[in-house]
This record gives C-alpha cells, sequence and structure tokens, in this order.
C-alpha cells in the first residue's frame, strides 16, 4: 500500500483508523478517507517512532509497522506456525525473552523457531506446562516477573566476544545485499539503473578484496540477470545462507539535490540493538568519512526492514546520495567505487580480527 498527498479512500480510512487507535492526532479531519497535512505528520510520527523513513508516505514496510503495531501481549495466544505469528506481542514476548536471558536475537517481532526454543527454555526453568504457547500460565508467569524485565535497562545482543570464538571454530561467511530500496517516487526511478549498477560494482569488489584475504562471501541478488532484487526475496536468500555478517548497499535518495553524505545504519529495537552491528557500521563510517572525505551523517540504530528481519548480524550502508549530481558522477567512476569498497572491506577484516574491541 503506497499512499501520497491527495490519495483518498478505503484504504486511508484504515491507516487513519489504526493511527488513532495508536494514539497519534489526525487533526480536525480525523477520520475523513483524506490523506491530507494533519495524517501525513500522523504517519511521518509514527514513522520516527518506529525507526524507519519519516516520508509521510505508507509505503510497504509503513504498513506492516502499523499492522504490527496494532497487537499487544495478550490479544491472542502465540504459537510456532507456518506462516509465522508477527507483531508488537511477538516483539515484547521476545524482549522479554531476551532480557532474562532465553533469548539473544532480534527483537523482530516474527515467532520464529528461535523464539519458541527460547520459549519452552523459560516454560521449563519456571516448571511450567511445557507446550510452546504464550497464553494461560505462561504469560502469568511473565506477568510475575514484569518488575524485574522493567528492572532491567537494556539487553543488547550478542556481545562481542561470541564473534570472536566463531573464528576460532571456522572461517566467517558475509553476505553482501542491494536492490530495491529506493523510495518509489518517479524521480528516485530515474536513478534505479545506476545505483543497481553501483551497488552490484561495489558488491564485487568488496568480495574481490575479502576473497583475497581469506574471508568467504556471497550476494543475496542473483549477478547474472539482477534478479529476486525484490527485498522479501533477498531476505530468504540472507536467512538460508549461512552467513555471520550481512552488508545492505542502497545510496541515499533525496528531493533536495544538494543533499549529501554518508550514513550507516545498525539493528536497534524496543530497548536492545545489536552490539557488532554498531561496531561495524562505525568502522565502515569511520573509513568511508577518511578515505572518501564525505560528510559525516553519522552511524544509526534503525528498524529497517533488511536489518529487522535477517537473522545474522547485519549493517546498511549508504556511502552517498544518487540524487545529489555531484556524488553521481563521483559513484559512477570506478575508482571511487573502489574507495567505498575498500572501505567496507578493510572495516570487516578489522573487526574479524582485532581483539580490541568491546566483549
Amino acid at each position: 500500500m503506497a499512499s501520497k498527498k491527495g490519495f483518498s479512500g478505503a484504504k486511508v480510512v484504515e491507516v487513519q483508523r489504526r493511527l488513532k487507535s495508536l494514539g497519534y492526532d489526525l487533526g480536525r479531519g480525523e477520520i475523513d478517507g483524506l490523506l491530507g497535512p494533519s495524517t501525513s505528520d500522523a504517519v511521518r510520527k509514527f514513522q520516527q517512532d518506529r525507526g524507519i523513513d519519516a516520508t509521510g508516505k505508507v509505503d510497504a514496510q509503513t504498513w506492516q509497522e502499523l499492522l504490527d503495531a496494532g497487537y499487544r501481549v495478550g490479544d491472542r495466544m502465540l504459537y510456532l506456525k507456518n506462516p509465522p505469528f508477527r507483531g508488537d506481542d511477538v516483539r515484547t514476548l521476545q524482549l522479554w525473552l531476551k532480557t532474562l536471558g532465553f533469548y539473544k536475537y532480534k527483537e523482530n517481532g516474527i515467532f520464529c523457531d528461535k523464539t519458541h526454543k527460547a520459549l519452552i527454555e523459560f516454560q521449563k526453568n519456571m516448571k511450567i506446562h511445557v507446550d510452546g504457547i504464550l497464553g494461560g500460565s505462561t504469560l502469568r508467569h511473565f506477568n510475575n516477573l514484569k518488575r524485574i524485565i522493567d528492572s532491567r535497562k537494556s539487553s543488547n545482543y550478542p556481545a562481542v566476544k561470541e564473534y570472536l570464538k566463531i573464528k576460532e571454530k571456522g572461517a566467517f561467511k558475509i553476505i553482501f545485499d542491494y536492490g530495491e530500496n529506493i523510495s518509489d517516487s518517479s524521480e528516485s526511478l530515474n536513478y534505479f539503473k545506476d545505483k543497481i549498477y553501483i551497488c552490484k560494482s561495489v558488491a564485487g569488489f568488496c568480495r574481490d578484496i575479502l576473497t583475497r584475504a581469506g574471508v568467504e562471501s556471497s550476494v543475496t541478488v542473483n549477478e547474472e540477470d539482477n534478479s529476486s532484487i525484490f527485498l522479501e526475496d533477498r531476505i530468504k536468500t540472507a536467512n538460508r545462507s549461512n552467513a555471520d555478517i550481512l552488508v545492505s548497499l542502497n545510496l541515499g535518495f533525496s528531493c533536495d539535490g544538494d543533499a549529501n553524505g554518508s550514513s550507516c545504519y545498525y539493528f536497534e529495537g524496543m530497548r536492545s540493538y545489536s552490539v557488532p552491528g554498531k561496531v561495524i557500521a562505525n568502522l565502515i563510517q569511520d573509513n568511508l568519512i577518511k578515505y572518501l572525505s564525505v560528510l559525516d551523517c553519522r552511524v544509526h540504530g534503525a528498524n529497517y526492514t533488511i536489518l529487522k528481519e535477517t537473522v545474522m548480524t547485519a549493517v546498511l550502508i549508504e556511502p552517498a546520495f544518487i540524487s545529489n549530481n555531484t556524488d553521481r558522477k563521483n559513484l559512477l567512476k570506478t575508482d571511487y567505487q573502489m574507495g567505498i569498497s575498500n572501505s567496507i572491506a578493510e572495516a570487516l577484516s578489522d573487526f574479524l580480527q582485532d581483539s580490541k574491541y568491546p566483549h
């Protein structure tokens, strides 16, 4: 569901109804089926609160976040099924399990096998009926522990030392990702082919560098024909890859042609964040600023789908704005692409080899 100013009808009514139920101010118009300024502002505020791009437009990720936000713990029983339950009730359960030490992965709001196993371990530990279902006595036990859960400031995952331990057992595998991440506005579509070409080239250069360093890598896209560039397909490929780290490449886009600079992102949830993801994102950002002399738009925790729904540590890199004419000309140059690739590959190598990072 993609919406823009002037768009009206049943879909906008549903968006407004969900925003209002979540406590967002729709202005005087309230639920009127018109995507006017007040509704766009409410969408933008919701997006900010959810850690996604605050565009004021209802794209696929925003709609999914609206659906997820509508569920609260206790609204329904949760258990492992296919397709899986997803929503904020699942995300809260994952946060509870993580805070209590039973779950160490992303609180992505998807009731996956890891969530099921963590819930089973909780039930065993509490010596209650073991059925892998959140409901009844299991929910009551969580509520009895709520004061303990709420007292914990954070539950970050996993410690960097776990990655260093993996290195002792075998080689790391890194998977590179790129695809349809820029907005679907008519302006951005003019840059789409260039963006795919640039990101594909950077991924290829990164892989060549890492191969020479003895690090295994792959990509989420079939590079022979650029097939499966859509986000859902890429996430499935990544999750089947057994990779340890995912590096997603994207180029910034803005209606402001002067917008420029580099940003890197790592997963941040309700009350936790990816420790190795934050370290890797900062290492890459530092290199991009150092070697390319670009504006530092900083490192950010975010809830983007590519960061949230992939099972490994994931970072998203936006080294420049393709909508900036100067940046675009630079990005189309091989030596500039190599500069980006060297910055990323060197940061990954430093992360894997240097034990100075916090445990």
